[in-house]
């Protein structure tokens, strides 16, 4: 078996009348260097000018050399038109019949492939919207049955097809992320989520489903629907390798290339913790445990992924707050620790003098009506300790001091099943949930000692949940009296 691909991303056109995208330069780019370090075989890379109507259907063309026994990757990233194109870097608006390539032409250049395995990811759309992937053809009838007629027949046995979104809906690239929702999760899926593994390896089927489901709740945060649509078969089970980024998507990506972090505290030096800030934590603690590594190493805790972390008590699920709190504060970005009780904020405030005091990290706390909140209106702080109550009356009353944070974490948040003050959290965690689609959006870490079913609390934070169980029981779900919440 050998590996053979087509990467094409284009952000910039020759027309001055295709606007210009951010992040689809960016999507093909990782991509082949990510199928690249991980299977190794021939992949080739057309971006911006070098991808033109006529490259893209030679590359095409290349690819029917290949032998049925290979593995076959099509990826394009970059606009769609409404009358169902791919729009290529030449591509003539009042012209697009010849000079942008349909999906029936894409159909017969893909059959001719005689690889019995070919997956296309098409990072793209052929509905309007926007900020979308779109080429917007106002003076041209569209049928949208007509794309999922043509989308339909791409794919087929041997052939797998994922769109990045229905024929009726938008796709969208997330500058945040320098991506496209599609492509940002599918990198994500490649390198070991551990949702998509299977001793080890990466089952393709459940990778796919990974990403969709990714992508919707994504999208969904955002008050956008995206629904990525997964089309045809192959026969058998397909598995790859965990894609682990190699020479060519460090040289690609200098700035991800942080090593893995170790059970030895001083690891984490590589992400920018000074050496005398470790040395406290390690007074403090042996050595980072199998939940602080996973965190750190699988769910990209320091990298402002949000994060679902449940574990039992005395597990060092704390830790992982604190590690994406100081993180950030090192960014001269501000925190928030959300707290059920006064006392806990209290002992909270002053291990936290005691241990960051002396690095100059400015602590403050907030819990009644007789608090002065002065300096956290003015953001002159780097962590801030509240009650539910405290915060909820704080920021309805001052909506600007969400955005002057980086991370929000939420202690206890198994706390939402507690008649007196499950209310206030609920409301917290909408009022996050809210502030996201209007581009508001710090990191969420919520912490809960409950380990059972969160009945889809992650999705709908756009977060991915870490569960560990290492006591060994299933602790009663306790989220069930809440689950209508999180389809609001």
């Amino acid at each position: 078996m050998t590996f053979r691909g087509l990467f094409v991303g284009i952000d910039r056109y020759a027309s001055p009348d295709i606007s210009w995208l951010s992040c689809a330069r960016r999507d093909a780019v990782a991509l082949r260097a990510l199928f690249g370090d991980a299977l190794g075989g021939e992949a080739k890379l057309l971006v911006d000018q070098e991808a033109t109507y006529s490259a893209i259907q030679e590359q095409l063309a290349q690819l029917a050399t290949s032998d049925e026994d290979d593995v076959v990757v099509v990826a394009f990233s970059g606009h769609g038109t409404e009358t169902h194109q791919l729009v290529t870097y030449d591509t003539d608006v009042y012209d697009l019949a010849s000079t942008s390539i349909s999906l029936d032409t894409l159909t017969e250049l893909i059959s001719r492939i005689l690889a019995r395995r070919l997956i296309c990811f098409l990072d793209c759309c052929f509905s309007g919207g926007m900020g979308a992937k779109v080429l917007k053809v106002e003076t041209v009838a569209r049928n949208l049955n007509s794309a999922e007629s043509a989308i339909a027949q791409l794919s087929g046995e041997g052939r797998i097809i994922l769109t990045a979104s229905s024929p009726t809906e938008p796709a969208y690239e997330n500058t945040r992320f320098g991506h496209g929702l599609l492509t940002y999760y599918l990198l994500e899926a490649l390198q070991g989520a551990e949702e998509v593994q299977q001793s080890g390896k990466l089952a393709v089927y459940r990778l796919l489903e990974y990403v969709t489901q990714r992508v919707m709740d994504a999208a969904a945060g955002l008050g956008k629907p995206q629904h990525p649509t997964l089309r045809g078969q192959i026969n058998g089970e397909l598995i790859w390798p965990v894609f682990k980024p190699g020479a060519r998507y460090r040289a690609a990506f200098p700035e991800r290339a942080h090593p893995e972090v170790t059970p030895d505290i001083q690891s984490l030096e590589a992400y920018g913790f000074p050496p005398a800030l470790l040395q406290a934590w390690a007074g403090a603690i042996p050595s980072l445990n199998s939940l602080q590594l996973a965190a750190l190493n699988e769910f990209k805790l320091l990298e402002g992924e949000h994060l679902v972390v449940s574990a039992p008590t005395s597990s060092g699920k704390t830790m992982v707050g604190e590690l994406a709190a100081l993180r950030g504060v090192l960014e001269r970005k501000r925190a928030l620790f959300l707290l059920p009780l006064k006392a806990l904020v209290s002992d909270k405030l002053r291990s936290f003098n005691e241990i960051y005091g002396s690095f100059g990290i400015i602590t403050i706390a907030a819990t009644g009506e007789t608090d002065d909140i002065t300096p956290l209106l003015r953001g002159q702080y780097d962590l801030c300790l509240l009650t539910y109550e405290k915060f909820a009356a704080v920021v309805l009353a001052n909506p600007h001091v969400l955005e002057q944070v980086g991370t929000v974490v939420v202690d206890e948040v198994q706390m939402i099943a507690d008649e007196s003050r499950g209310i206030n959290l609920e409301f917290i965690l909408i009022l996050l949930r809210m502030r996201q689609r209007q581009g508001i959006e710090p990191q969420a870490i919520a912490l809960s000692a409950v380990i059972g079913d969160t009945n889809g609390l992650e999705r709908w934070l756009g977060a991915r949940l870490l569960r560990r169980n290492q006591r060994g029981s299933v602790a009663k779900n306790i989220w069930s009296c809440k689950v209508k919440v999180w389809g609001c």
